[in-house]
């Protein structure tokens, strides 16, 4: 346990630098984020064992790159969605003694999972450019990261209901729900925090909006974490990775944000958190 709170605070410090050095830097957040997601897909890639083929290796971390580069760019998009399938069928075609569908599949999942689920934090960044930006950046990672730890930390004291036994021995009913109060009343604190120490005074910030949206995202979280857990399973292993210490790899921290923030995105449109 203290590895994984020394580590998870590591992580919060460099999380929260890379976001005040984007205040001033743009860039830094779009550069880390993309950065963050080639990590992740090709850990996932690793899973099976697809992170040695570079046939599939180039194809999904060049459509990840070109994804972040050129999403305003509609004929871009398409072009670049089309190419990446059909590079993906030829390294299949050109290598069928090496590589079956089952693995085009996967490896066509896990990019697109990877790569559409933290874009989506970079387009809610890029649509303000400015300190709401940083907040939509700051609340799509501490959503899912502090379901994470509610769960965690209330599984550990209170746990005795077993939620998912055969995906995820370790997590209980009584996790899931600490875990999802976690995940959507401490997020609360980033509104109080940025309206009053950030925001323009004419700036508002819909709590009650706020809170609908964390609930949700938090529930979902819970339901990425369980389904890479369940890839994990299905290749026999136990992390993505141990480039963070007593978390796993990248993907291991992000999966439950990967389906978070698109959910978060699409539910502030119907339900804007800030006016």
């Amino acid at each position: 346990m203290k590895t994984r709170l020394l580590s998870a605070g590591i992580g919060i410090v460099l999380a929260l630098g890379l976001v005040i050095l984007g205040a001033y830097f743009p860039v830094v957040i779009d550069i880390s984020l993309a950065a963050v997601t080639i990590m992740c897909l090709v850990e996932g890639l690793s899973a099976k064992k697809l992170d040695k083929k570079l046939t599939m290796v180039i194809p999904c971390t060049a459509f990840c790159l070109l994804f972040f580069l050129l999403y305003t760019n509609k004929l871009a998009m398409m072009c670049i969605v089309f190419a990446f399938i059909v590079a993906l069928y030829l390294s299949m075609v050109f290598n069928h003694e090496n590589l079956v569908f089952p693995d085009l599949s996967f490896a066509l999942t896990v990019t697109t999972m990877c790569t559409l689920g933290i874009w989506t934090i970079v387009y809610m960044y890029d649509r303000f450019k400015s300190v709401t930006g940083i907040f939509y950046v700051v609340i799509s990672l501490a959503i899912p990261w502090f379901a994470d730890g509610g769960a965690y930390f209330g599984g550990s004291f209170l746990g005795k209901h077993k939620l998912c036994p055969k995906i995820s021995p370790k997590k209980t009913v009584e996790g899931a729900v600490a875990g999802v109060i976690a995940g959507t009343i401490i997020p609360l604190l980033a509104g109080v925090i940025f309206k009053f120490f950030f925001f323009a005074p004419e700036t508002t910030v819909n709590y009650v909006n706020f809170a609908i949206i964390a609930f949700l995202a938090s529930i979902i979280s819970i339901l990425g974490d369980l389904s890479f857990s369940l890839i994990k399973r299905s290749c026999n292993i136990k992390d993505y990775g141990a480039l963070i210490p007593g978390h796993g790899g990248m993907l291991d921290r992000f999966d439950s944000v990967i389906f978070s923030a698109p959910l978060i995105l699409i539910l502030d449109t119907v339900l804007p958190i800030i006016k």
